[in-house]
């Protein structure tokens, strides 16, 4: 099922529930963060009017977090926080197109794992696995048969760009003896595209592009997260500034991949 982004939603759970590392989910499904609460906080960070932040409270505590840093009046992401105000779960639109291209879930604010849709399909392929904040390893459909044909793992986790890939090209399920890619051994690795790698990946690259767009947030995301979740001026200052930043690369990412789809 492909999602749009609601403006009105249901209530917000509160602890974090990250799937099974044997669940492979295709369909992106939006958790209900009700940004019309009568309870709600909302702020105008750029002064149009509208608001580009919403913060759905209950019981004094924050739940979850609609964020519009573009201006688009399209939710470029949603945050959810658990009864300890830690991050547990993160839905991104990282083309500005008003629907989800990646939901990462946390266990106490550290990132536990990330599932992806990468190929403009509506469905998720690419399931991130971490441990102790860092990548550990990635299942992936690169042709979206619904069946996963790469296996990725790391030597090194800080090391996100030196990926090794083995890729089944038989179709028996099965990463194939002669097909097996060490990105950093084989050259060169390609930069992250500016979008984050939610840009469609060639398989024929060595997947060296979507080894390099992982990112390894930590309980430090939660944190920086906290500090923009209550202006104290009502949205300006510290919020409007991350705002200014976060718009900027995002709208820099949304033409570059416009220029690419064209």
């Amino acid at each position: 099922m492909l999602l749009l982004f609601s403006a009105g939603c249901g209530g917000s759970k509160d602890e974090a529930k990250v799937p099974s590392s044997d669940t492979l989910p295709t369909a992106i499904e939006h958790e209900a963060c009700d940004v019309g609460s009568s309870s709600a906080q909302k702020f105008d960070t750029n002064g149009d009017g509208k608001p580009d932040i919403v913060r759905v409270m209950s019981d004094g505590r924050e739940v979850c977090r609609m964020v519009d840093l573009n201006h688009d009046e399209k939710p470029d992401s949603f945050i959810y926080f658990d009864s300890s105000g830690n991050i547990r779960r993160k839905e991104s639109d990282f083309d500005r197109d008003g629907r989800v291209d990646e939901i990462a879930y946390y266990k106490a604010g550290v990132i536990a794992r990330k599932d992806r849709e990468t190929n403009l399909d509506g469905k998720l392929d690419t399931w991130d696995f971490y441990e102790g904040g860092k990548i550990h390893h990635r299942l992936r459909d690169s042709d979206g048969d619904g069946k996963v044909d790469q296996w990725w793992t790391w030597a090194n986790p800080d090391k996100v760009e030196c990926a090794v890939i083995a890729s089944d090209h038989n179709g028996d399920g099965k990463p194939d003896p002669n097909n097996v890619i060490d990105i950093c051994a084989s050259g060169t690795p390609t930069l992250a595209p500016a979008d984050g790698g939610v840009a469609t990946m060639n398989a024929g690259d060595g997947g060296a592009a979507l080894a390099a767009s992982t990112t390894m947030p930590s309980g430090s995301e939660a944190g920086a997260l906290a500090v923009g979740a209550a202006p104290a001026d009502a949205g300006r200052g510290t919020a409007t500034s991350a705002a200014s930043a976060e718009g900027s690369a995002s709208k820099k990412a949304a033409d570059k991949r416009k220029k690419e789809t064209k």
